[in-house]
């Protein structure tokens, strides 16, 4: 079916009640969003104390967290499945951030460890210049 066939067919009858509903859940998605900003964050934040892949990967503190979430789904009448699934994806981008955070740090310091006229191309920092 062509696109132009597609835009002039006539809408089917809709109860208004959809574009109320739809309204509600796009709110929602900007808090949802909200909230994932804020978490990535803290995230963000909590990278700065965490010094290998071990520590950024934790395993059990990913099944901690998946545990809890299904649990907390359970408890607002959400099929729990699915907020597993949203969660095992955010940690998973979110670890995906850590390693490059980390990477990014481990780069900084062995820079900084090579001492000025190392050949580095941003011709070092500025005196008193940190993370």
């Amino acid at each position: 079916m062509s696109t132009d066939r597609m835009s002039t067919e006539p809408l089917p009858e809709v109860d208004p009640r959809i574009g109320e509903l739809r309204l509600a859940v796009d709110a929602l998605d900007r808090q949802i969003i909200a909230l994932l900003a804020e978490r990535t964050a803290v995230v963000r934040e909590l990278t700065v104390f965490k010094r290998d892949e071990e520590t950024v990967r934790s395993p059990g503190r990913v099944e901690q967290v998946v545990a809890k979430v299904r649990g907390l789904a359970a408890d607002h009448g959400m099929p729990p499945g699915i907020a597993e699934a949203t969660y095992r994806t955010l940690i998973t981008e979110l670890t995906g951030m850590q390693m490059d955070l980390l990477a990014e740090r481990r780069a900084a310091a062995a820079t900084a460890a090579a001492g000025p006229g190392s050949g580095g191309a941003s011709g070092g920092g500025a005196a008193g210049e940190g993370p």
